[in-house]
């Protein structure tokens, strides 16, 4: 979700560290399970537990929570020895709410129960997921959700737990969600697709399509290609944000203009923050009558 990027760090799934307390506003079940099935997979692979807090509409048991997430049993395991005893799922109303209301004091107590347990088996931690949205059902609950929050933030500086609290951006105001974000010390993107010294690309869920940062030359070109590649199965207008983008060369060009003529016909490509001299380049060379291209505001420092 780019809404509320900038206001303070933002970080991808894989740099998350223990004691890291992050939010992540989504706004559709791709862009959710996409942050969550890298923390899982992370997670398996620094040895911690994971604790879910899923709404109604699941995932309901960890090998649901694998499935929904695509994400394949690490290498040598099977499903009888012992990955789904490493995932838990709680009902997340059930965490929040006691008697119909949020008790901030009690969730954070029930945390640091289960971040002790984790220990106690044998865990290096404790990562928890959670999506609090379902405990939002009038005013008094926000306020004490953030409360919740701000507990939270205090607990993890005891370092074995880091947590990630996902809210549906699509239940709250601009306003609501800036409250949010201010009880939480970074936010998390999804996983880059690319990440390299010279180029990102991160999916981008709002509106569809990529985010590319950095230096996209001769060394990147494959990358770039590899990263359009993955839209493919996106239906309708997709949007590539070059808001972020250093340097791109006339390779890098052609290949944009190769993904905008390959779509779908009745679909747009998008290019968004284009620097002023990219976008005269695209004149000159008559590409702007590129067949599914759109060129959108330019850049502005």
């Amino acid at each position: 979700m780019a809404l509320l990027h900038g206001m303070h760090r933002t970080v991808a799934v894989a740099d998350l560290r223990v004691g890291d307390h992050a939010c992540l506003f989504f706004g559709s079940k791709e862009e959710q399970l996409s942050v969550l099935g890298s923390l899982v997979v992370a997670g398996l692979a620094a040895r911690q537990k994971l604790l879910f807090l899923a709404g109604s509409d699941g995932p309901h048991t960890p090998y649901d929570l694998l499935d929904r997430c695509r994400i394949p049993l690490p290498a040598g395991n099977t499903r009888d020895d012992g990955v789904a005893e490493r995932i838990q799922i709680m009902d997340a109303e059930e965490f929040c709410l006691y008697a119909g209301h949020v008790e901030p004091r009690r969730m954070v107590g029930r945390l640091r129960k289960e971040a002790d347990r984790a220990l106690t088996e044998g865990y290096a931690g404790l990562r928890i997921v959670g999506d609090m949205s379902v405990a939002i059902r009038d005013e008094d609950a926000l306020g004490q959700l953030l409360q919740y929050e701000a507990l939270l933030a205090r607990e993890f500086r005891r370092g074995s737990t880091l947590a990630v609290c996902q809210y549906d951006a699509r239940r709250f105001d601009t306003a609501q969600l800036k409250a949010f974000a201010s009880a939480h010390p970074r936010s998390v993107d999804v996983e880059p697709l690319v990440r390299t010294a010279e180029l990102r690309v991160v999916r981008t869920y709002h509106p569809s399509g990529l985010r590319v940062e950095g230096v996209v030359d001769i060394r990147t070109h494959r990358h770039l290609r590899g990263a359009l590649g993955t839209l493919e199965p996106v239906d309708g207008d997709v949007q590539l944000d070059l808001s972020r983008l250093e340097f791109l060369d006339l390779g890098g060009l052609r290949l944009l203009m190769a993904f905008a003529g390959s779509r779908r016909a009745g679909s747009q490509v998008e290019l968004a923050g284009l620097a002023p001299h990219l976008r005269e380049v695209i004149a000159l060379v008559g590409w702007d009558d590129t067949p599914g291209l759109r060129l959108g505001a330019d850049h502005v420092n």
